[in-house]
């Protein structure tokens, strides 16, 4: 393929201030270099090569500190205005590998709610960002509202089951929770982002070590896709944690949302975007009946058609939904009831585009769309695993109704 994606799938370059564009650029390259340049070799070593390749990204190039003050040893990206060029560079990541883009989207989006304006609690960053921002790699697992359990009454926020609970102690608080299915590498995390309730429904995000007494992992799960990121049940058995590591703010959990939402839309439009590559490629030279070159047969053009503006169309929504960051104040803030609808309304939109696309794409590659030489079905695997944990079959009830309650005044049930 010899044109370059940006000239192809439009975007609003002037929302990307020219500090992002670098950055990006240096993420792409990384990306060529390491990875895509030699994918087969990377996915015959990928358990070792995934580490490496990640510690040259987040080591080396500093890539996981974009989102920390600088007094804190970051690059200060710790404004609102900053979403759309964070959502490029999660883009490029993403075209690489959704795992390694993911990993760091989890530990972004924590870090985001305790280090954007203007929200920094210096406090709790002093305390979390020299112990998970040290001289290796620290990963970060979140556990948010979801299903309930059977014969189990548990408060709700925004209609979803929050199964850990959190009471206050002399010095501290106690949270308990069992069977819980993190968002993120849950075997192999580091510290994980809690969301929780007191006995009267209070929200909140409690950051527990993994380390803590009485957190209690599970066996390595199968999973569908994002193989690096083992995960596993968790279980939290009286985990006491300090005062300051508890975060009470009004819309923090909200905004958790927002950013989970952006950054993994960035992360599956990337792997998207590459898998536009392939198809282009692999259809270059494709004829039917050893003849007519296929991508000029007027059905297979229209499937080809439809794979690009699918893919077009998650990226003008992933800038649309970064813009809407960037500026929140008449929404609230980033936490605010509007910003939190549509960062929902529109991550869904996203993801089931990015998979319509490698839907369609596959079924006109056959076997060549899922054998594994040719990393489609890898990209497919990731990005549907993103779709599941964000708004799959399922969990895409309670984000319907979280909409329903923004336009329509619908109640919280």
């Amino acid at each position: 393929m010899n044109k370059y994606l940006d000239d192809l799938f439009l975007y609003p370059k002037d929302w990307v201030d020219d500090d992002a564009k670098e950055f990006a650029a240096t993420a792409r390259s990384w990306a060529e270099k390491e990875i895509l340049s030699q994918r087969l070799e990377y996915q015959q070593a990928y358990a070792t090569q995934f580490v490496e390749k990640r510690k040259t990204l987040v080591m080396d190039i500093g890539f996981e500190r974009l989102v920390l003050p600088e007094k804190q040893g970051g690059y200060g990206w710790n404004e609102p205005t900053s979403a759309p060029g964070i959502l490029t560079v999660f883009t490029e990541i993403g075209r690489a590998d959704e795992a390694v883009a993911l990993m760091a989207a989890l530990k972004y989006a924590v870090f985001a709610i305790m280090s954007m304006k203007p929200n920094v609690d210096t406090a709790l960053l002093n305390e979390l960002a020299p112990l998970y921002f040290a001289e290796k790699l620290m990963n970060v697992a979140l556990i948010m509202p979801g299903p309930g359990m059977d014969g189990e009454n548990t408060p709700l926020f925004a209609g979803r089951s929050m199964s850990v609970t959190m009471e206050a102690a002399p010095d501290g608080y106690i949270l308990s929770g069992r069977q819980l299915r993190p968002l993120g590498p849950g075997y192999a995390a580091d510290l994980f982002a809690v969301v929780c309730a007191d006995k009267d429904g209070q929200t909140g995000v409690a950051f527990v070590p993994a380390t803590a007494k009485g957190v209690a992992r599970g066996a390595v799960l199968k999973t569908t896709g994002l193989n690096a990121c083992e995960n596993s049940d968790i279980t939290l058995d009286n985990v006491k944690i300090p005062n300051n590591y508890f975060m009470n703010r009004r819309g923090a959990v909200q905004e958790l949302y927002a950013w989970l939402n952006l950054l993994l839309g960035g992360t599956s439009i990337g792997g998207a975007m590459n898998f536009f590559e392939i198809l282009t490629n692999w259809s270059e030279n494709r004829t039917i009946k050893g003849t007519d070159i296929m991508k000029e047969n007027p059905l297979c053009a229209s499937v080809l058609a439809t794979v690009a503006e699918e893919i077009a169309t998650a990226r003008l929504l992933a800038y649309s939904l970064a813009h809407i960051m960037a500026k929140p104040d008449s929404w609230g803030g980033v936490g605010g009831h509007g910003v939190f609808t549509f960062a929902q309304m529109l991550g869904g939109r996203i993801q089931q585009s990015c998979l319509n696309a490698l839907n369609k794409g596959m079924e006109l590659m056959g076997s060549a769309g899922y054998a594994k030489e040719w990393h489609v079905e890898k990209h497919w695997r990731d990005i549907k695993t993103i779709q599941s944990w964000l708004c799959g079959v399922g969990a895409d009830v309670p984000v319907k109704m979280d909409i329903a309650r923004f336009f329509y005044d619908c109640k919280e049930v």
